[in-house]
């Protein structure tokens, strides 16, 4: 048998010692499929082919969501740094940090010699994205928008990184309770629903958001579907005018201040009729599979107002 570990050039050398002929072709045929085979290939989130010759053993993630991927699927032992509010799970903490997601420390990110770089598209940015291919780095662009988007994930960052059998355990149960969910609100009566990220200014997601497709699974509506940016920007008169039945405060801080706010505004359907909820931030702005547990908060929230 040859080495379990072997270059071409020792393949050929123990062909040349073992074989003749048309023996050793077939065999350098069958050696050389073997070999490409064993290669990892994907495709990211914006369509840019990766190719690993073997899976990651040093992982650096730019994004919090990207880094718990990595723990759900087995993998925390090969995450050798991350950045800033990578808080789950508890061993997350003890990562070294460098960086936040739109500022990264490039010396520091190649001092760990990473043979793979996690980013969040929409997060990190393309010049983070040019930058770090520039440097000859290993780079998977992640950019969940959808659910569904979410075992997709789970899959290839567990190809990446050797964690497959993990990595399919992992997406079924989350298809599982999503089909669920699904299932429960399918059929209800529809509600319009003002999803606040920010109190000032109002921030919101607009319906390219895996938070709006999360309110669609719960039956309701985006109020600001329509919108333009993926986080824009609203005005007091434009939240007036629509007039949502259920404001959802989705703030990291300050979540009292904000029902405080609106509260200002009785002639709002949300406010007169007390239906001001919030959800915690952490389950449901992270594109992991701990957003079941925050879609739970919030299709419940929006069921009280039916």
């Amino acid at each position: 048998m040859p080495p379990l570990a072997f270059t071409p050039r020792l393949a050929h050398r123990w062909l040349l010692s073992n074989m003749n002929g048309r023996g050793y072709l077939l065999a350098l045929f069958v050696l050389l499929s073997a070999s490409v085979s064993a290669e990892i290939v994907i495709e990211d989130d914006i369509g840019r082919e990766l190719v690993l010759s073997k899976p990651a053993q040093r992982v650096i993630s730019l994004a919090p969501h990207l880094t718990e991927v990595v723990y759900a699927v087995g993998g925390g032992d090969q995450m050798v740094a991350t950045v800033a509010w990578s808080d789950f799970p508890e061993e997350a903490k003890a990562l070294p940090i460098i960086g936040s997601n739109n500022k990264i420390n490039y010396e520091a990110l190649l001092s760990y010699n990473p043979d793979l770089v996690l980013v969040w598209h929409s997060g990190n940015g393309d010049g983070i994205v040019r930058r770090l291919v520039s440097l000859g780095l290993n780079v998977y662009v992640n950019e969940p928008r959808k659910l569904n988007n979410i075992p997709t994930t789970l899959h290839k960052i567990g190809q990446l990184i050797g964690r497959e059998v993990e990595a399919k355990t992992v997406a079924q149960r989350f298809l599982a309770s999503l089909e669920s969910l699904q299932q429960q609100y399918r059929n209800l009566r529809t509600v319009d629903v003002y999803y606040q990220i920010w109190q000032s200014p109002l921030i919101t997601f607009g319906g390219g958001h895996l938070v709006s497709d999360v309110l669609t699974l719960c039956g309701a509506e985006n109020v600001f579907a329509d919108a333009g940016p993926l986080v824009p920007r609203v005005g007091l008169e434009s939240v007036l005018a629509v007039d949502p039945e259920v404001i959802i405060v989705g703030q990291y801080t300050q979540v009292e201040a904000a029902f405080d706010s609106w509260r200002q505004w009785p002639q709002l359907r949300a406010v007169a009729q007390g239906h001001l909820y919030s959800v915690d931030p952490y389950l449901l702005h992270r594109h992991t599979p701990r957003i079941i547990q925050g879609a739970l908060q919030l299709c419940d929230a929006i069921d009280k107002a039916r």
